[in-house]
């Protein structure tokens, strides 16, 4: 007997409840799995030059002929609860056809409505796709929809828009300004060609107050600012590679820097993994991040788009919501 008083846990049940506990992991998901019926599909229309479109057709049938009810329906550009969260209340599982710009603004549906989500990749980095190993394999996904589990990740907002992968205040806001002031239609990495020279030659690093969780951040100069909620970042640069996406912290990367030389050499060593080596490199974690320009307002880039409004923010807000978006994944990840 415990100091309680109570008796001990005979050796049988003991036996029973480790085995129950390693095999509920596995009757999740074949529950879970069997309970997919319902499947909203949406795509984005201008994604891959409206290939999303096209194929949105060919993955309903073939999700029709596996058994499952499916809708399909376009994404707009307004917030997602205008177009997204009455479609989505009572369904079981939510397929975005579309880039990231496509995934994260679905993700804030997702984590109000509670269906978990998963991506076929039709954007230019896909980093969403990349992290949780989504393709745009048919049968994949309907086996993903069968027999798949859900993973709960953790939600980034700035402003009070969503983000996923990360926010950056920087060369690489910079870029995706330019581009998106110019942009017509669909996109491919080459488009970012002409943007990236024209930074390259103009940008100059800002100098910034930053406020982690409350504290002033003491940083040494002008340089660059990276938000990891996960690790992922475009051309597998990952500047914030430590971030875990369900921990409930945001990871704050400052790399000090004045030109464009110094952002390229920064990205080097981030290609290289060798960053966190760098005794100028600055990282801490923070569950609110606030940041603002010395000089001039600010402009920030999440997970490759800019904000809807204003594009020049006086002051930049951070937050995490921690495991907010149910992620259908295989039973590997």
């Amino acid at each position: 007997m415990d100091r309680r008083g109570s008796r001990p846990t005979p050796p049988t049940k003991v036996a029973v409840a480790a085995l129950g506990a390693r095999l509920h992991p596995v009757l999740t998901a074949v529950l879970y799995g069997a309970g997919v019926r319902r499947v909203l599909v949406i795509f984005n229309p201008i994604s891959g030059g409206g290939k999303a479109a096209a194929a949105s057709v060919g993955v309903e049938r073939s999700l029709e002929s596996a058994g499952f009810e499916v809708r399909r329906l376009a994404t707009e550009p307004g917030p997602s609860e205008q177009w997204l969260d009455e479609p989505l209340v009572g369904r079981d599982a939510l397929v975005v056809m579309g880039g990231d710009g496509a995934v994260r603004t679905a993700a804030m549906s997702a984590a109000r409505v509670g269906v978990p989500m998963c991506n076929l990749p039709f954007g230019t980095e896909n980093l969403f796709a990349r992290h949780f190993g989504m393709s745009r394999d048919l049968p994949a996904l309907i086996a993903r929809l069968h027999g798949g589990g859900v993973r709960r990740v953790d939600l980034g907002l700035v402003n009070g828009e969503p983000f996923l992968a990360m926010c950056g205040i920087g060369l690489d806001a910079e870029v995706v300004h330019d581009l998106a002031g110019a942009r017509t239609g669909a996109i491919s990495k080459l488009t970012y060609a002409r943007p990236i020279f024209r930074q390259i030659v103009a940008w100059r690093a800002p100098r910034l107050r930053v406020e982690l969780d409350g504290s002033p951040w003491a940083l040494p100069g002008p340089g660059f600012l990276v938000v990891g909620n996960s690790r992922r970042y475009a051309a597998h640069i990952d500047p914030a590679a430590m971030a875990i996406d369900d921990d409930g912290l945001l990871d704050a990367c400052f790399f000090p820097c004045s030109t464009a030389i110094g952002a390229s050499m920064w990205v080097i060593r981030c290609w290289l993994r060798q960053q966190s080596r760098a005794r100028r490199f600055m990282h801490w974690h923070a569950q609110s991040i606030v940041v603002r320009g010395a000089d001039d307002p600010v402009r920030y880039q999440m997970d490759g788009d800019r904000p809807r409004a204003p594009h020049d923010a006086v002051v930049v807000r951070m937050e995490v919501r921690r495991q907010a978006v149910p992620i259908l994944v295989t039973s590997e990840k």
